[in-house]
């Protein structure tokens, strides 16, 4: 029996009720599941997707990620993407927040290295990464826009969330020329503010196939189904993830396990569906034992339900 859209949304709309959904990444049983744009993640899929670590590699191998974030009253934002990037395998993680967070990062994640905000405006700052994140707890004033403005002056793809999604929202200049390839990870009401109100999350969806074809990029439309829209206009529906994990700094955890699996090496879609994937995955290995979750936990436990999961 087939899957339809409406069965993933929190409203109901004429077109979701007959909008059929494939079952995994693959080839599909029927013309219709083959034709529609909508397909469910499935574990196999993620299997397929994962790459094991290979013998004789070193942390060379899995990239250096940069993440931009923090403000002087929103340390924990940065802090919590740092972790999630971290306990999600990248080689190198290095963090640009305000000074007054270093003896906090130093005695939480001292794996994690250090950049100073002004360091970053120099030329050839930014070549050494191979992935970038930028948004959590970053503010909203004129350094940080500075800062975001840089990465289009270098014309480096990023991934965006909170508050540099806020500041694209206010510069639709800087969002018309972003690099293909980045990633948007919004939540509902980010999303409206960059591509405009809307009133049902039908028309949300058709916005973000719109919008992620015509940038090049990928976007991340997070709900309790989180929806990854391809460059091609695909949308993958994310179905790991539970209340328990209703709590603040979640989106902080996804934006560093994400960009994690891009300084990997990664295509931008693949590590945006496996990033979603564990991150939910987590949180529902964790609910079977707790009632509620901290998105520190989520991150810790990304590395013990990848293992469990490729063992199973």
């Amino acid at each position: 029996m087939g899957i339809f859209l409406n069965s993933f949304l929190p409203d109901s709309d004429p077109h979701s009720k007959t909008q059929i959904v494939g079952r995994g990444l693959g080839k599909q049983t029927t013309k219709e599941e083959e034709t529609s744009p909508f397909r469910l993640v499935e574990p196999e899929d993620i299997k397929k997707l994962f790459k094991p670590r290979a013998a004789f590699s070193y942390k060379g191998s899995y990239g250096h990620a940069l993440i931009i974030a923090g403000a002087q009253q929103t340390m924990g934002a940065a802090l919590l993407a740092s972790k999630g990037c971290l306990y999600t395998g990248a080689g190198l993680t290095t963090i640009s927040m305000p000074e007054s967070g270093l003896s906090a990062l130093n005695t939480s994640l001292p794996e994690v290295m250090f950049i100073k905000r002004k360091a970053l405006l120099k030329n050839d700052a930014l070549t050494k990464y191979s992935a970038i994140a930028i948004g959590p707890g970053l503010g909203k004033g004129a350094k940080a826009e500075q800062t975001l403005a840089q990465l289009f002056t270098l014309k480096r793809d990023f991934i965006a969330d909170a508050d540099a999604l806020n500041i694209l929202a206010s510069r639709p200049d800087l969002l018309a020329v972003i690099e293909k390839h980045s990633i948007l990870t919004p939540h509902v009401k980010e999303f409206d503010g960059l591509f405009g109100k809307h009133t049902n999350w039908w028309d949300r969806l058709q916005t973000a196939r719109k919008k992620a074809i015509q940038l090049g990029i990928v976007i991340v439309l997070k709900n309790q189904y989180t929806f990854i829209v391809s460059q091609r206009g695909e949308v993958f529906i994310n179905s790991t993830g539970n209340p328990a994990m209703a709590q603040g700094g979640m989106g902080d955890v996804l934006t560093g396990i994400i960009v994690a699996y891009v300084a990997q090496g990664y295509a931008a879609k693949d590590a945006a569906i496996l990033g979603c994937y564990f991150h939910g995955k987590a949180g529902d290995d964790l609910a079977i034992k707790s009632f509620n979750v901290t998105a520190s936990q989520v991150a810790e436990q990304i590395p013990r339900t990848i293992k469990d999961f490729l063992l199973s």
